[in-house]
């Protein structure tokens, strides 16, 4: 395997989680994390890459090094052997030129007298053993040459293998980078996906509250788009554990004479315009204030808005509502508390399901159809 494939190869697979974010941080400072961390882990692989190459590049130059060095290693080897030949042969040319060259009396005067005559050795020194040394001598600087050469080679080999342990120390401390940042955003990616999920299992349990379907549906959506069915099964689960249970809602016309009195100065005021804040009759009143003063009107005092009205009177079943009771609803603008209330009517239109209510902005106080999304309870005063 090349080192750019143990590269790519380092890269998939699956590597140790490392400690990720800590749960302080938002989705979008997560998210920040790991665009950062993506952005570094791109650069240490275009690094690592080209390490790799350089690595291997390395690698061609000191073969090609060692290859040169044992070419001219077997090149000095023939060359000393040739030494040793080539002085026997020049010894034995020079000796036979020189003899039969020589004039008759020259020879006999060579070999006739002893070897050790100063001019026999004269003779032989100047043309045997003078020409012998040239080529010795050529030999010999033939010889100092390959050395330096073979000194070199020696030293760039040393060069060479310096560079590859250099480059594969630098491609594993880059693979060994890689493997730490890699970890570090998959830790960082579980951790936006758990701050994900969480997320929507909040949204999905305050939707479940207020029966809002689209709400938890989307909830569920997008969680799954990020931890698959588990994710959504989380949602699920706490989706079901807040829904409320299934309002049974049911009534008489009949009730006291207090509830009537108030329930009859209530439908007085249909057709007066909703104010929000207000409670002057004739004029205008939001839904807290026309219930305070119908039943101001039955002689009974209650608190001014629904989320004090609420706790402070008697809670009354669903399944007993009577004339002028009034029903709270939880959380219809969003404001996670009691924040309507409307008073029940027992007859009209719709029957024994009729409410009379100052609604919102923009509207009139009228009859409507009884309603339980958001319901919460009933009270009496």
């Amino acid at each position: 395997m090349t080192a750019a494939a143990l590269v790519v190869a380092m890269t998939l697979t699956t590597l140790t989680t490392l400690p990720g974010t800590s749960g302080a941080q938002t989705i979008a400072q997560t998210r920040a994390e790991i665009a950062a961390l993506s952005a570094t882990l791109a650069q240490q692989q275009r690094t690592s890459e080209t390490t790799a190459n350089a690595y291997d590049a390395a690698q061609v130059q000191l073969a090609t090094i060692t290859a040169n060095a044992k070419r001219l290693e077997r090149y000095e080897k023939r060359k000393r052997a040739s030494i040793g030949v080539t002085s026997q042969q020049l010894v034995t040319a020079v000796v036979r030129a020189y003899v039969l060259g020589a004039a008759a009396a020259q020879t006999i005067f060579l070999f006739d007298h002893p070897v050790t005559s100063s001019d026999a050795r004269t003779i032989y020194e100047n043309q045997a053993i003078g020409n012998l040394t040239k080529i010795r001598k050529r030999l010999q600087d033939e010889k100092r040459s390959l050395d330096s050469t073979i000194a070199q080679l020696a030293a760039q080999r040393i060069q060479a293998h310096h560079q590859e342990n250099t480059m594969r120390d630098l491609l594993h401390q880059n693979i060994r980078n890689e493997a730490q940042t890699q970890a570090t955003l998959t830790a960082v990616t579980q951790s936006l996906k758990k701050q994900i999920i969480a997320y929507e299992i909040q949204v999905g349990t305050a939707a479940a509250k207020v029966r809002d379907v689209a709400q938890e549906q989307s909830a569920v959506a997008a969680a799954s788009a990020v931890g698959g069915q588990s994710a959504a099964n989380l949602v699920l689960a706490a989706i079901q554990a807040a829904t409320p249970p299934v309002v049974t809602v049911t009534g008489t016309t009949a009730g006291s004479a207090a509830g009537r009195a108030a329930l009859a100065a209530a439908v007085s005021q249909i057709g007066v315009p909703y104010v929000w804040g207000g409670e002057t009759p004739g004029q205008g009143f939001d839904c807290s204030g026309l219930v305070q003063w119908a039943w101001a009107r039955a002689g009974f005092t209650i608190p001014r808005t629904t989320e004090t009205q609420w706790p402070a009177l008697r809670h009354v079943p669903l399944s007993q509502l009577q004339p002028g009771d009034l029903l709270f609803y939880y959380n219809l603008d969003g404001d996670h508390l009691v924040d309507h209330v409307v008073m029940y009517a027992g007859s009209g239109p719709w029957g024994t399901n009729t409410i009379i209510a100052a609604a919102s902005a923009g509207t009139r106080i009228s009859f409507a159809p009884l309603f339980t999304f958001g319901l919460v309870g009933a009270a009496r005063p």
